[in-house]
């Protein structure tokens, strides 16, 4: 079934002005006033302006020369802009992708103020070396649309390559839904978000370049270890109930399940409903890169007595089985973001796996996550298309088999320290907190617990307030990414990078293969 985009009320309209450059602008400027003017519920007057002057030297100079979004165009002169305050009225945003010396005098005709892109240094995103120093190092970009300087509407921080000049263009495309989502915000009768905007003190010239070099020197250690080295999950198990998560000290009670396998892994455990001794996980062989999930059997001391295969026999790499119960019934929704669908499955009570239902078509969605809130079904996933873990988007139903619906804002968060879903949603003490990946280096570092403040159709906020981090002195030092409840009990998954032969193998017949010519 196709998931489509509703809201439970019309948006009301939204007034914007964009300001431009005038004479000169860039790719990315025009791009975002265009996606700007699609925005359902969101009028915007294009208003052209002198931008201000800006120091740049010659290696910005030749990195703008080659970069797609940095081109220069011709565009229109000045426009008179009280002319068009005057025919509109006050406008309710004026959003600065110009780069204006002054925004006092814009103020005054704004009902939530100036709005800019602005980085942690505080640089507009319109100069040279925007955004330079949270990509080199190391941590990923960052991004804030910042109304009158001080406070931040919306905030993106996204996965980067520390080599600055190719992770530059992720941050022209995250302007669009900083954008967007701070307007839809308005349109929906929400009010700005008002936290704090304290930018770092910049870095002169010569510290910059430094930082430069050191980022691309972690740039290729990266590549090293992901071309020489394997990841090597495991499964553990903790005796207390997932919400002890919010107390800290959760990874030293880990019990790992087994030992390490030069042939494959497991992963992604979720217990299956009313069964302290049956759960699901994918098992990844290294000699194919494919995942397939398995059944495993406990026994008493929690050992893996006997492990089956299960699930849906499909072609291509499945994982993260998300099991859940519903009304006495048992479910799971594996990731098959690979076929570009999200299915449901009943399990009945000899292990069978019977489709019931497609959840989403055409996306790409990796580790969805079923929850209920406030009497509606919603569903957690990443967007690959968006990006492999810094995205939260959300769809929603009346019922579990549909139909369901994309929320307004898509995605609604981007924040790769916090948004891929990681295990079960739960609901402590009366509030709802949410599992998800902490990638700030990497994939499946940590996870981060999140606490859900707000959850409709048309908004959606949350905040981080813990962390559940592998420990560096145990058996799996450098990841943990799944905390599943079950029961009593949780599940997680725990990584160590190992030299591993078989893996090696693949990956060297890969590079060769790409390396031919075709039709070699």
């Amino acid at each position: 079934m196709p998931c489509t985009s509703d809201c439970d009320r019309a948006a009301a309209p939204v007034r914007a002005a964009v300001l431009l450059p005038a004479g000169r602008s860039r790719v990315w400027q025009e791009r975002a006033a265009l996606a700007l003017a699609g925005l359902p519920g969101v009028a915007c007057d294009v208003v052209r302006v002198r931008a201000a002057r800006r120091e740049d030297d010659a290696q910005w100079r030749r990195w703008a020369g080659s970069h797609p979004e940095l081109q220069e165009l011709r565009v229109d002169d000045e426009n008179d802009a009280a002319a068009l305050a005057d025919a509109a009225g006050a406008w309710d945003a004026v959003i600065d992708l110009a780069g204006i010396a002054d925004p006092g005098p814009w103020r005054a005709r704004s009902r939530f103020g100036v709005w800019q892109p602005l980085d942690a240094q505080g640089l507009h995103l319109a100069a040279p070396y925007a955004v330079h120093a949270s990509i080199v190092s190391g941590g990923g970009g960052e991004l804030a649309l910042v109304r009158d300087g001080a406070t931040a509407v919306e905030t993106m921080r996204y996965y980067a390559d520390p080599h600055y000049p190719r992770a530059l263009g992720r941050a022209y495309l995250g302007l669009l839904y900083l954008l967007a989502a701070g307007l839809l915000e308005l349109a929906h009768g929400g009010e700005p978000a008002a936290d704090a905007f304290a930018p770092q003190a910049p870095r002169p010239r010569w510290r910059r370049a430094v930082a430069g070099l050191r980022g691309r020197w972690r740039s290729q250690l990266r590549r090293w270890r992901s071309q020489w080295l394997s990841e090597s999950w495991m499964i553990g198990v903790v005796d207390a109930p997932i919400e002890r998560m919010l107390e800290g000290r959760f990874a030293e009670r880990i019990r790992w399940l087994g030992g390490r396998d030069a042939q494959q892994y497991r992963a992604d455990p979720f217990g299956l409903p009313g069964e302290d001794r049956l759960l699901y996980c994918e098992t990844y062989d290294y000699r194919d890169g494919v995942g397939r999930l398995e059944l495993l059997r406990l026994d008493a001391d929690d050992t893996v007595a006997q492990a089956h295969p299960a699930g849906p026999q499909r072609p291509g790499h499945v994982s993260y089985p998300y099991v859940f119960e519903h009304a006495g019934r048992a479910y799971a929704i594996p990731e098959t973001a690979q076929r570009r669908c999200c299915e449901l499955y009943e399990i009945d009570a000899h292990g069978q796996w019977r489709f019931v239902a497609t959840l989403l078509e055409d996306v790409a969605a990796a580790d969805a996550s079923l929850f209920v809130w406030e009497g509606r079904f919603w569903l957690a996933y990443t967007d690959l298309s968006w990006g492999a873990f810094d995205n939260l988007c959300l769809s929603y139903a009346d019922d579990l088999h549909g139909p369901w619906r994309r929320h307004a804002r898509h995605p609604v968060k981007l924040d790769h320290r916090s948004s891929r879903p990681a295990g079960t949603p739960f609901v402590h003490d009366g509030a709802l907190y949410r599992p998800a990946q902490d990638c700030t280096g990497g994939y499946g570092q940590a996870v981060a617990l999140n606490r859900v403040r707000l959850c409709t159709p048309q908004r959606y906020r949350e905040d981080v307030v813990a962390h559940c981090r592998p420990d560096p002195r145990g058996r799996n030092p450098h990841g943990l990414h799944t905390v599943s409840a079950w029961g009593g009990r949780t599940l997680v998954d725990g990584k160590r990078y190992v030299f591993n032969l078989r893996e090696l193998g693949r990956k060297l017949r890969r590079r060769y293969e790409a390396a031919q010519p075709v039709g070699v």
